[in-house]
């Protein structure tokens, strides 16, 4: 096949397949399983759903550190090493008796998936590809657009045969026969490229500008949008039905939103490199607010929801992209590692704060006030947007 002939192409298929198992394995399968669980552990669901929030927690801390480790192994390596620590997590799991035993499991989910899955894919793909980097991580992020897709109905098959923690013990397998040798052999040797401020005779640490301060407003910018993204995630069923949708709209109208989500991802890639992160987040920024103010104003009726579903769908969608890219419009492939790394802290904790978060609101202020506080932070979003358009990016001739 012509696609794979470029080790960039091989590898953007490598690490679709191993991104989609190791999400469905530690994070997605829960969605399937969890009420089995609570049943099985005697915990409540809200007990049992703290185990995501844990593994997004720890996520965070881990981060930063692994920072160094994409520096003095690779990302190749960092991938490997995440899908073998899987393994025993995933294996806890399915021998887990109560509390301790499974919220152990959750903390090295959290270890592993700090190593293995979103960034240190697109740290690979920033090592491998280079200036194209822009491009190979839009490339695999549309494939992991299909991740629900594939990996709800395959967890509710297995769990139909096995039970849950029959799933545990087959994905902690994937882990093992599967991602592991794909991300040891499946993917090529990089060279690793040390950071500018690093060189011998380097001016600077800095690739340009205020380092600090851009990667500030990066944080504000993706942290504020996920905290509505993450936390609608899990209440956006149960927020069209505050506005006395019936069920079964309210569920289709949920579903809606990953169909628009993948378009957005497919559209950016199919725009090349016309499109800098920096421009597809300030859409996405734009878009977030206003579909807000149509759900309020229309008082979810179906022409209001329709109306939301899109915006928000393709507002989602954009900005997914424009958080994985968003670093290389300011710093080089070589520095992408560590500013990803660095990210994973707050960004991660947003995002483990928001589906608590978001539920209670909902159910205790109602869904005006779930949505005044998904406004203001839309608006934090747009301001950082606006003020990274303002702060010096990497020279034209090298952009990705």
């Amino acid at each position: 096949m012509p696609f794979l002939r470029s080790p960039v192409s091989r590898s953007i298929l490598v690490l679709s397949i191993t991104q989609i198992i190791g999400w469905g394995a530690l994070f997605m399968a829960i969605s399937v399983t969890g009420e089995a669980m609570a049943v099985d552990l005697r915990l409540n669901s809200a007990t049992i759903f703290l185990g995501p929030t844990l593994m997004l927690v720890v996520m965070a801390v881990c981060s930063p550190p692994i920072a160094e480790l994409y520096r003095r192994y690779g990302a190749r390596l960092v991938l490997a090493a995440g899908s073998l620590l899987a393994v025993p997590g995933l294996w806890i799991l399915a021998v887990s008796g109560g509390p301790i035993s499974y919220f152990i499991a959750w903390a090295i989910f959290g270890m592993a998936g700090a190593a293995c899955l979103t960034t240190s894919a697109h740290v690979f793909l920033a090592e491998l590809a280079g200036e194209g980097a822009r491009r190979a991580i839009g490339a695999q992020m549309l494939f992991m657009a299909l991740a629900p897709s594939l990996s709800w109905p395959a967890t509710g098959f297995l769990e139909a045969q096995f039970g849950w923690r029959g799933v545990s013990v087959i994905y902690g397998c994937l882990m093992l026969f599967v991602c592991l040798p794909l991300h040891l052999f499946a993917l090529p040797k990089t060279t690793i490229v040390e950071p500018a401020g690093d060189k011998p005779g380097s001016a600077t640490v800095k690739p340009h500008g205020d380092h600090r301060r851009i990667v500030g407003l990066i944080t504000a910018a993706i942290a504020l949008n996920g905290f509505i993204t993450w936390g609608f995630q899990l209440v956006v069923i149960d927020l069209f039905r505050s506005f006395d949708v019936a069920d079964y709209l309210a569920v289709g109208f949920g579903s809606a939103i990953g169909v628009i989500q993948m378009s957005a991802r497919l559209f950016d890639f199919l725009g090349g490199n016309r499109w800098s992160g920096l421009a597809t987040g300030l859409v996405a920024a734009l878009l977030m607010p206003l579909c807000l103010i149509v759900l309020v104003i229309g008082g979810g009726t179906e022409w209001s929801i329709l109306l939301f579903l899109l915006l928000y769908g393709l507002s989602s969608g954009a900005m997914s992209v424009s958080r994985a890219t968003l670093p290389l419009v300011f710093f080089t492939p070589a520095d992408y590692a560590g500013v990803a790394a660095r990210l994973g802290l707050p960004l991660n904790l947003a995002f483990a704060a928001a589906p608590p978060f978001f539920t209670y609101v909902l159910s205790t202020y109602g869904n005006r006030a779930a949505l005044a506080v998904a406004f203001v932070s839309s608006l934090g979003t747009l301001a950082s947007m606006l003020a990274l358009q303002r702060q010096p990016q990497k020279p034209a001739s090298v952009s990705a």
